[in-house]
């Protein structure tokens, strides 16, 4: 049944996206929560969703219909659940999140009213002190008006941000480990970058609005006072010299995975080898089994069939050397996937994992392959005739030659590696256009490669650790990730 209201056709809230999320963290709390999600429901701002995630409990959480429910299997934190909160309300569209302890609700409709209507991006509910005889004495009101309040510091009872503000400056730091003072580092980073009008502010009359059983020492606290000691002890110290230098930077707040790309793209013919390539499986079924920790993950143009354990990715039949063209869409895929931490871009039909690089890999490095030669090598020179290749190898002679077949780094580094790579290629390809460039172009990107390379030299892993002595049987595969033809 259609329903129509002064000529505006209305779908039920079940079919339409809510701009408001609520999202509750619980850990081994089940009465509290209990509690909290009767409150939450019964005052629920129309249309609105709500998320409980269930860190690890070790009975696993029960939530009524129409919650949506996202379970831990063990315990990962408050900053993993506080992350996992923000990124289930963002990716269901919800444009103004509420984020949650399971020992607040609150106790009036509307409540979420001024926090929506305040120009504030963020906003957190605050007490200034417990509600009994004993004090805490550690915050103080900076500013009042009939709107806002302002405090010295904040307690993350009730979270408030508009999406564009975690846009900007990311979710909870994973630095901060487990827990706290990772939501005060999320509220000065989103400060210093200029967003709001003070760090710790709350909207006023909010105790009018929420309750918080914390507030009231009501409520035994889900993280035993030895470990909550010890995570103060380490984390206040970068807590108070980011404070201290007005520190902006941008914390991924989505789950991050790894990633190792290939590719297989068989409608051009290969400049190397002359022909085209059979679009089979089999030439990749080695590579999709050796991979561990990531996903394994195909750029095809005509392979139908994935090889067991690899997915794979369609690319357009481009006329372009498959060498360069690779990289063009490793550079695509990875803009349009932003959940990766780690990247490995290998060849596929000659490469194989020999052991997990994630643990030992460090953010800011690239790793790269390399053969036990140097760019004096005749096939070097006489397969790339272009000026800008025939400089760098002249001026890289005695340098160790770095392989194209393997790349691993931060999805970040190793986009920007990529697209270097083809801004090279076009450079070169214009030059051609424009008469600069004579005679046959070079077979493939090996020399752009290390090129490129070379411009990061200061990030630059090679040797034992990436690869084994190429053209080989292997040699080196007791310290090498990766076995390389």
């Amino acid at each position: 049944m259609d329903v129509v209201i002064d000529g505006v056709k209305f779908a039920p809230v079940a079919q339409q996206r809510s701009s408001i999320g609520l999202a509750i963290t619980s850990h081994n709390r089940h009465d509290v929560l209990s509690r909290a999600l009767e409150q939450q429901l019964k005052y629920l701002p129309a249309g609105a969703l709500v998320v409980v995630v269930d860190d690890g409990s070790n009975k696993p959480v029960v939530v009524p219909d129409g919650v949506t429910l996202i379970r831990h299997e063990k315990s990962l934190g408050i900053v993993a659940s506080k992350n996992r909160s923000l990124e289930a309300l963002i990716d269901a569209g919800c444009e103004h999140l509420f984020l949650w302890d399971d020992d607040a609700f609150p106790i009036a409709g509307g409540w979420e009213q001024p926090y929506i209507a305040s120009p504030e991006p963020h906003l957190a509910y605050q007490f200034l002190d417990l509600a009994g005889p004993r004090k805490l004495n550690d915050l103080a009101v900076l500013y009042r008006d009939d709107k806002h309040v302002a405090y010295t510091g904040q307690r993350g009872v009730m979270l408030y941000y508009h999406r564009s503000a975690i846009e900007k400056v990311g979710g909870f730091d994973p630095v901060y480990g487990r827990g706290m003072y990772e939501h005060s580092d999320l509220a000065l980073r989103i400060h210093n970058a200029g967003l709001t009008t003070w760090a710790f502010a709350d909207v006023a009359g909010s105790d009018q609005l929420i309750y918080s059983l914390d507030e009231h020492e009501a409520v035994e606290r889900s993280v035993s006072r030895p470990d909550r000691e010890q995570q103060v002890k380490h984390n206040v110290t970068i807590h108070n010299e980011r404070r201290d230098k007005g520190y902006t930077g941008y914390a991924e707040f989505r789950q991050q995975r790894n990633l190792v790309i290939t590719s297989l793209l068989t409608s051009q013919p290969d400049p190397q080898r002359g022909t085209k390539l059979v679009a089979s499986p089999d030439l990749l079924a080695k590579w999709s089994a050796s991979v561990k920790g990531a996903d394994a993950v195909v750029l095809v143009d005509e392979l139908e069939t994935a090889p067991t354990g690899a997915m794979l990715h369609r690319v357009p039949d481009v006329p372009m050397n498959v060498y360069f063209r690779r990289w063009l869409h490793i550079w695509q895929y990875l803009r349009a996937h932003p959940e990766y931490r780690f990247v490995w871009c290998t060849d596929g039909t000659d490469v194989e994992m020999l052991r997990e690089p994630w643990a030992e890999m460090q953010a800011g490095r690239l790793y790269v392959g390399s053969e036990p030669k140097t760019y004096a090598d005749p096939w070097a020179s006489g397969h790339h005739p272009e000026r800008i290749y025939q400089e760098f190898i002249e001026q890289h002679r005695n340098d160790l030659m770095l392989n194209a077949g393997l790349l691993g780094g931060s999805r970040a580094d190793v986009m920007a590696f990529a697209h270097s790579i083809v801004r090279l290629y076009y450079r070169i390809e214009s030059n051609r256009f424009w008469g600069k460039e004579k005679g046959k172009p070079c077979v493939g990107d090996m020399i752009a490669f290390g090129i490129v390379a070379h411009r990061y030299a200061d990030k630059l892993v090679a040797g034992p650790c990436v690869n084994t002595v190429f053209r080989t049987e292997g040699m080196g595969r007791e310290y090498a990730w990766w076995r390389h033809k």
